[in-house]
């Protein structure tokens, strides 16, 4: 009896070191700061993954494993020495071009159809495409809509905007299809749009609410169209090696904990998208909502634009998007 109770013992205090051994401390990077929802999601994943497994996380907003450089932080995550990165679709295209259709002009009519064609088959083929360069994206959030700021005025129409100089990310599809609607797209570095829309640089660009907000593009460029243009969704990004060292039990923990912490980014996101518009207006800023006529002379002027990019992109999967979008808007 005195044996078996030291055998059994014995097997317990082997199962407590293995799983104490098999322990580690996962490492969530991103580039934004604290005060981003998206940290929303990195912290609801830390408070499931440490109540249900014994994994450590560790949170580290602004960059600050990578210098601020996002490519040094996707190099570091396919390394492996970062375990999660949190990254958009837009700057995702950069590894796929694939992620680019989420970015085709107006192609989403809101964010609730967008997230839920980026938890479908499409979504789960984006993610699965990463798996080619070490990584697997674990669940997608909301990382909002471009809208137009301008210093010159409510911008209804084209015409409003023609000859109009603004700041859009280098993606292809903002530059040319902003020149096509008759802006002069202007490249500014993120961290110059303030100064340059003080000093005549630039009137305006294209930037998500939270963005406009926090970097009080608003209060130089008071006027505000909410055009919906383009769409890009925030992946949480594993190394791929680091998720399959892991026991199955874990991995579908850690799979489920990313699902509702991006649950989470999105309600906040879309809470926030709001309260920062009234502050907005507080503040003395002009929002302004074209009208289904209005944003169609857009989408006319940009079609060739959207054409283009439709083959370019692939358009067997832009059609299916559009499929999947008409079908989820009825």
């Amino acid at each position: 009896m005195m044996r078996k109770f030291r055998m059994g013992l014995l097997s317990l205090v082997v199962a407590a070191f293995a799983s104490t051994a098999m322990a580690k401390t996962i490492k969530i990077s991103t580039t934004v700061p604290e005060t981003s929802n998206w940290l929303v999601a990195a912290n609801k994943f830390k408070e499931i993954v440490e109540a249900k497994t014994a994994h450590k996380v560790e949170i580290y907003p602004n960059g600050v494993l990578a210098s601020g450089n996002d490519r040094v932080e996707l190099e570091m995550a396919q390394a492996g020495a970062i375990d999660i990165i949190m990254k958009t679709t837009i700057w995702l295209s950069q590894l796929n071009q694939d992620f680019l259709v989420t970015a085709m002009p107006w192609i989403f009519p809101n964010a609730e159809v967008a997230m839920k064609v980026m938890d479908g088959p499409t979504g789960v083929q984006l993610s699965n495409s990463l798996n080619k360069v070490g990584l697997q994206a674990l669940a997608w959030g909301d990382g909002g809509f471009f809208q137009l700021y301008s210093k010159t005025g409510p911008i209804k129409t084209p015409d409003a905007i023609n000859g109009v100089k603004i700041r859009v990310p280098g993606n292809p599809i903002f530059v040319k299809t902003w020149n096509k609607v008759g802006a002069v797209p202007t490249p500014i570095s993120f961290a110059e749009i303030f100064s340059s829309l003080q000093s005549g640089a630039i009137d305006g660009g294209v930037a998500t609410t939270p963005l406009i907000y926090a970097k009080r593009f608003y209060e130089v460029a008071p006027y505000t169209s909410i055009i919906n243009f383009s769409f890009e969704s925030v992946g949480m990004i594993a190394n791929k090696s680091m998720l399959d060292q892991l026991s199955d039990t874990d991995q579908s923990i850690i799979k489920q904990a990313a699902v509702e912490g991006m649950v989470a980014q999105r309600a906040t996101a879309l809470e926030e998208n709001g309260t920062y518009l009234s502050k907005m207006t507080a503040a003395g800023s002009k929002i302004y909502v074209p009208n289904a006529s209005e944003l169609n002379q857009f989408k006319t002027i940009a079609k060739p634009v959207y054409d283009e990019f439709k083959n370019k992109v692939g358009a067997d999967l832009v059609s299916r998007v559009e499929s999947e979008v008409q079908a989820l808007s009825k």
